[in-house]
């Protein structure tokens, strides 16, 4: 564009002649160079470089030429260009780069120049320009003003902006011929002045000066500027240098030197800093020397009190040996006595035990024809008798019951087996009997449930066994027309669910001297007050088998008095949320062997987004996928990524073209989003090139199909998709290999489950390692973590951590049974579990096999 001129660019002919206005002269130099001088833009100098385009250098009056507007280019003998101007004669040396102008007070006697007036002689040594006032003839040996060279002089010195004179202790001398300054580090900052013997009526030179030792760089300055200031230069040698010239990038300049000495501080001389060595090491040497004769005083003095005491330990250690002999007998005495009471209380349990199994044949055998008498009888006195009858026969099974449990429990033969299923519909089935105990004595039961799932992994003889203890002391305990109350909830503590059960009544409550006794083995309270419940045990070892069952399961259970009268049960303990398998077909829902039909809702259904800018053809997918899935719709894909911003998104369906935004650049910008990468994409479209397949699959879409489709078909590929998903969700979660998922290599989620997964096998074996830990070294949310994790794997957090643990412990296992080196306790603590029986039980779930049976198989 006019104006601008460029140092150096590349471009055709036709681009130059468009920049410049007029081209004034051509001349091609003898090296092969060609310079172009133009009406207002300067000196050109053009060099070819390949094929049709060039190099052009510009060379302007920024750069030293007389003026832009040039009217003659004339090479000489000496290889230097002579060009005019509109406003005097300058003479060019390409090789230095150096321009040297003339005007009238050079001698000319005019500084217009005509339009390509000028010549050269043959011989080269005349040059001929034309201007406005006549010819002028230029010899071209001339002398080259630019190396002129002018002794430089150091004229003043200044401290702190005080001039230093002669009689100075600074100076031996005048300042003009001293070579040498002393200078103290206490004198901050000093000026040096200096001028150079130039006599010339135009001068045209610059002065450069350096200081050596601090900056070894060249200060360039105009001739006006006579001065050089350094502020807080460090103690040492220094030269300053400074020349002055037209040139002064010659090296042969005259260059005048001035040395300079700067004194540090007397704490920083070296004689100070030496003697100050001196005396820390005669005090080192010193304090040394008192030390060691100290610490032998004392060693001695050890030595002595060493020998007492070791004098005085032997006479004690005869006496305790004679002790210790008579403490092992007695303590073998008392083993002896204690074998005997263990095998006499074996034998007595033992027998009661087998008289208890005895008493289950006969009563079973009273049970049953009372049931039946019961069915046949009609009259009413003969009924009653037989209720009374079959109300005992049940209290002394339930008391029968109660002791083959205590006796399991006591040798250790009790198994914890936790199957899915529903603890809501378990506990109602559990209450039921209990509200026509207590209907006939007035007492209502209220149930509270707060459950964010009921399907969790529990053993049910064993909640049976602890709720029919809790219900029954509750009801035995409560007044006629009292209340009993039973609170069921699932609580997350530190990332774990926990099952949390309260049974309270209104009754008197438990004396205080008793509570921390109830859950002891044959305890019962004596003041404590009751009303009888047919049926219902009364040994004093229900709560002790609460205790203990809930213990195994992990969990713990206490007692307490209420304000208001009463008192209440609470067991706390950890469980597993089991998920559930939904028939679609009959509405029926799975949960290990327990099924049970559900109201169709839309929270099992998966989200899918349709993203179509043809409206006809977005209800008719919706009216496909209805029926099946919660369906969201979005126009464009600017919509559709408000929509995944705004909803839970599972699946989605788009078209490719669209306006503002089409499928593909869709696919791309859920791709790149680290929240939203692993939702599975399904591209619909009329397009059938290959080339749009390809740009499909390569920004990440699942599966591609083309305009028109049936139904059926869409609704089989979105199934095998998700059903794929979850094949490799499943794999992976028994052997935690990231490649069985089938992410693409260079994916954020492939470099994410990479990252879990170095984290994991840092800190696997750190029992402590929590999930907030795991969540902080992944360097995301907790939500976003498990919303990824469940995404890709399947799993959530705690799983994910879990089945690592276990998988890594498989096979250790397996590379045990040639070693057998390690027992399934050390394994277990090998890879951060820090119970061995809960390790079991997780390996048994995960496995379906105990880890016991694989390292023996």
């Amino acid at each position: 564009s006019p104006g601008y001129t460029p140092r150096r660019t590349l471009f055709p002919y036709t681009t130059l002649f468009r920049s410049i206005e007029k081209i004034s002269c051509i001349n091609k130099t003898k090296d092969g160079d060609l310079w172009i001088g133009s009406n207002g833009y300067g000196l050109y100098k053009h060099t070819p470089v390949v094929g049709n385009e060039y190099k052009f250098e510009n060379i302007t009056v920024s750069n030293g030429l007389c003026s832009n507007s040039v009217r003659g280019i004339v090479e000489d003998n000496k290889h230097n260009l002579w060009i005019s101007t509109n406003n005097g004669l300058s003479l060019y040396n390409p090789e230095k780069s150096i321009f040297r102008n003339y005007t009238k007070e050079d001698g000319l006697f005019c500084t217009q120049f005509y339009w390509n007036a000028y010549t050269g002689s043959k011989q080269g040594n005349n040059i001929y320009f034309g201007t406005t006032d006549g010819l002028i003839n230029l010899s071209t040996d001339v002398r080259d003003n630019n190396k002129s060279i002018h002794k430089v002089t150091i004229t003043n010195l200044k401290i702190l902006n005080q001039e230093i004179y002669k009689d100075d202790k600074h100076l031996s001398t005048d300042i003009s011929s001293a070579d040498l300054i002393k200078l103290h580090e206490r004198d901050k900052y000093f000026t040096i002045e200096f001028a150079a013997l130039n006599y010339e009526n135009k001068p045209a030179g610059i002065y450069a000066y350096r200081m050596k030792g601090f900056d070894n760089t060249w200060i360039t300055v105009s001739e006006n500027r006579r001065f050089a200031s350094f502020t807080n230069l460090r103690p040492g040698k220094y030269t300053f240098q400074v020349k002055y010239g037209s040139d002064i990038k010659n090296d042969d300049d005259d260059v005048t030197e001035l040395d300079i000495t700067i004194e540090p501080f007397f704490y920083k001389t070296v004689w100070f800093i030496s003697l100050v060595v001196i005396i820390l090491v005669l005090f080192v040497w010193r304090w040394y020397k008192w030390k060691v004769s100290m610490l032998h005083a004392q060693k001695q003095l050890l030595h002595n009190k060493v020998i007492e005491r070791t004098a005085e330990l032997s006479r004690q250690n005869a006496m305790l040996v004679s002790q210790n002999e008579k403490i092992t007998r007695q303590k073998q005495q008392l083993i002896d006595l204690s074998k005997k009471v263990q095998e006499a209380t074996i034998d007595k349990l033992t027998f009661f035990t087998n008289i208890t199994h005895e008493f289950r044949t006969p009563i079973t055998l009273i049970m049953g024809p009372i049931d039946r008498a019961l069915k046949l009888s009609t009259n009413p006195q003969v009924i009653e008798q037989l209720n009374f009858v079959d109300r005992n026969s049940k209290y002394l099974l339930s008391l029968v019951n109660q002791l083959m449990t205590f006796r399991k429990v006591e040798s250790g033969k009790v198994d914890i087996v936790k199957t899915p299923g529903n603890i809501k519909i378990f506990l109602d089935d559990l209450i039921v009997p209990f509200e026509v105990f207590a209907g006939e004595r007035n007492i209502s039961i209220r149930k509270y449930f707060h459950l964010k799932s009921s399907d969790i992994f529990f053993d049910e003889d064993a909640i049976r066994k602890v709720v029919d203890n809790l219900l029954s002391n509750a009801i035995k305990f409560t007044p006629d027309s009292g209340v009993v109350t039973v609170y069921v909830a699932i609580s997350t503590v530190n990332q774990l669910d926990h099952l949390y059960i309260s049974v309270s009544d209104t009754g008197c409550g438990i004396p205080d001297e008793d509570l921390h006794k109830i859950f002891n083995r044959f305890y019962q309270s004596v003041n404590h007050s009751r009303f009888p419940v047919y049926g219902q045990s009364g040994t004093g070892i229900g709560l002790y088998l609460c205790k203990r069952i809930v213990s195994m399961h992990g969990g713990r259970i206490y007692a307490k008095n209420n304000k208001r009268g009463g008192s209440t049960f609470r067991l706390d303990m950890p469980i597993e949320m089991s998920e559930a398998v939904v028939n679609e077909s009959d509405h029926k829902l799975t949960v290990g062997n327990n099924t049970f039909t559900f109201e169709d809702n839309n929270q099992d259904k998966l989200t899918i987004l349709i993203v179509e800018d043809n409206k006809d053809m977005r209800e008719f997918i919706k009216s496909i996928l209805t029926q099946h899935y919660i369906v969201q719709e979005a126009s464009n894909g600017a919509e559709a990524l408000i929509s995944l911003s705004l909803h839970n998104i599972d699946f989605i369906v788009s078209d490719l073209m669209m306006p503002e935004m089409d499928g593909l650049e869709l696919s791309r910008k859920v791709k790149e989003n680290f929240s939203i990468s692993h939702i599975p994409f399904l591209m619909l479209t009329a397009k059938i090139s290959h080339e749009s397949k390809m740009e499909s699959y390569r920004v990440g879409v699942d599966d591609y199909i083309l305009k028109p489709f049936n139904e059926e078909e869409l609704l089989l590929r979105i199934e095998n998709i998700i059903s794929n998903k979850k094949r490799y969700q499943q794999k992976f979660t028994y052997n935690m290999d990231v490649d069985i998922l089938k992410i693409e290599e260079d994916s954020t989620d492939k470099k994410f489950l990479d990252k879990a997964m170095d984290i994991l096998k840092d800190n696997y074996g750190n029992s402590c390692y929590e999930i907030s830990d795991f969540t902080d070294a992944m360097g995301v949310s907790k939500s976003l973590l498990n919303k990824k994790l469940q995404n890709l794997t399947g799993q959530s957090a705690g799983q994910f951590i879990r089945n690592y643990r276990l998988n890594l412990a498989k096979e250790l296992i397996i590379k045990n049974r040639v070693k057998k080196n390690m027992n399934i306790s050390e394994i277990a603590y090998e890879v951060g579990f820090n119970d061995p029986k809960y390790f079991t039980r997780c390996f048994t779930k995960h496995f379906n096999m105990t880890p016991s049976s694989l390292l023996e198989s």
